[in-house]
């Protein structure tokens, strides 16, 4: 077996992992909502374990996919980053100043 079968391999159990770990934090939810009514200091444990276990799974997807998953975060968002040398011209389209191609 090569050396890419195997690492496949592996990330293909790490994805079963991640799957198998869905379903049982979807079984964890269920109990959240029974024991909620009952016991709300249980219900909050049982829920920040939840939140714990869900980042150890985005961790490992992270690692498998080979990309990172940002948070999606609501707000204005910051004004675009230019270059010194590229500027705006007055219809919006960009344009680069004279000898403004350093490579």
């Amino acid at each position: 077996m090569s050396r890419r079968d195997a690492e496949r391999l592996v990330k293909l159990d790490l994805i079963a992992s991640v799957a198998q770990s869905q379903r049982a934090l979807a079984r964890l939810l269920e109990n959240v909502a029974d024991v909620s009514g009952v016991s709300p200091s249980a219900a909050r444990s049982i829920a920040d374990n939840i939140r714990l276990l869900s980042g150890l799974q985005q961790s490992m997807a992270e690692a498998v996919a080979g990309i990172r998953l940002r948070e999606i975060r609501a707000g204005r968002p910051g004004t675009p980053w230019l270059a010194p040398f590229v500027s705006v011209d007055a219809s919006g389209a960009g344009r680069q100043t004279p000898g403004g191609n350093r490579d």
